[in-house]
């Protein structure tokens, strides 16, 4: 689904129409930002998606996980979410690390989250190699580099970010539209 026309602040008229679908559905909309690498910049991506959903005047909760999974479930993390983003990057071995996770989440009574998954990738993946079979969103490798060089806090929020790519993914499955 393309984002569609912007509004004068910015933000896509279209996922302003299903921020107000997902408000009038449910008090608030809880997405888990599960990294499978400690490394990549998972802070920055959840501060990202909870200013973008702000902007939407959507009330949400974007909590953090990963990667050790049990960690996650002593600390309560899989609980009133409903939509999973995992983090990974373009590396060899991210599919597997992917596929660990998902096995795991259907193993351990988790196959609404698994359902529900999109992976966000930082960095294209190489030619010749197929992706994930789930909803994916690739972005920019560098993205937060960039956004500490920029001299901005955050150059992404409010009307100045660039993309809504991925908050438009997690739109698109609170509302039902990425089952399709």
């Amino acid at each position: 689904m393309k984002a569609g026309r912007s509004t004068p602040g910015g933000v896509p008229a279209a996922r302003q129409q299903q921020a107000r679908e997902i408000a009038a559905a449910r008090s608030e909309l809880g997405v888990l930002l599960f990294t499978l690498d400690p490394a990549l910049p998972q802070a920055e991506l959840a501060q990202q998606l909870a200013e973008q959903f702000a902007e939407l005047q959507l009330p949400s909760r974007v909590a953090t996980a990963g990667p050790q999974r049990v960690a996650a479930v002593m600390d309560g993390s899989f609980t009133g979410i409903d939509v999973l983003v995992v983090l990974g990057d373009a590396g060899a071995d991210t599919e597997d690390r992917l596929m660990e996770l998902v096995e795991w989440l259907l193993a351990n009574g988790r196959g609404a989250l698994a359902e529900n998954l999109i992976f966000a990738q930082l960095g294209q993946p190489p030619k010749h190699r197929p992706v994930p079979a789930f909803a994916r969103v690739v972005l920019e490798r560098n993205f937060a580099a960039e956004a500490r060089k920029s001299g901005l806090r955050f150059p992404w929020a409010a009307s100045s970010h660039p993309s809504w790519e991925l908050a438009g993914a997690v739109l698109d499955y609170a509302t039902g539209l990425g089952a399709e």
